[in-house]
């Protein structure tokens, strides 16, 4: 069984002509929502073995504040090519074959995130900036079951 905290990143900057998609940073929001994510999964007693990010900066500084409000200095974030937003979850999920008995930190983009769990569990979802997702995923079955999801505003109440 793998566990999958999914995370879309915070608010980045707005797009701009000329600007690479890819190159788009959080914003001080967006930093204060990874923190409040950060916060819900410490008062929940989550932790992760590994922590996965598609090549895009905003989904990598998300990934950094969350390590940063957790304390958690001895995990390296890997950037996943397969979780880049225009990919299909397809090549991704192939990746989660290769694992097994862990608990993966995921962060990217809409709306590939949303293509993905519904690929692993049938949910239709939308994972709002700065939303968390909880996945319990059987890689040999190719199923998996939707835990909760939340958006700001709840993890804001919380």
């Amino acid at each position: 069984m793998i566990t999958l905290i999914i995370v879309r990143h915070g608010e980045a900057e707005p797009q701009i002509d000329g600007k690479d998609d890819k190159d788009r940073k959080l914003v001080k929001k967006g930093l204060k929502q990874m923190k409040r994510v950060a916060n819900f999964l410490d008062d929940l007693d989550y932790t992760f073995d590994r922590v996965l990010t598609s090549p895009y900066i905003r989904a990598y500084q998300s990934a950094e504040a969350i390590l940063d409000e957790l304390g958690v200095d001895d995990k390296k974030i890997e950037t996943f090519n397969e979780l880049s937003p225009e990919k299909e979850p397809s090549a991704f999920i192939e990746k989660l074959k290769e694992m097994d008995n862990t608990t993966l930190l995921v962060v990217g983009h809409e709306p590939y995130l949303s293509s993905l769990i519904r690929a692993m569990t049938g949910g239709n979802v939308e994972l709002k900036k700065g939303g968390v997702a909880i996945v319990d995923y059987n890689p040999v079955e190719g199923k998996g079951v939707l835990k909760m999801l939340l958006t700001q505003k709840v993890l804001k109440l919380i």
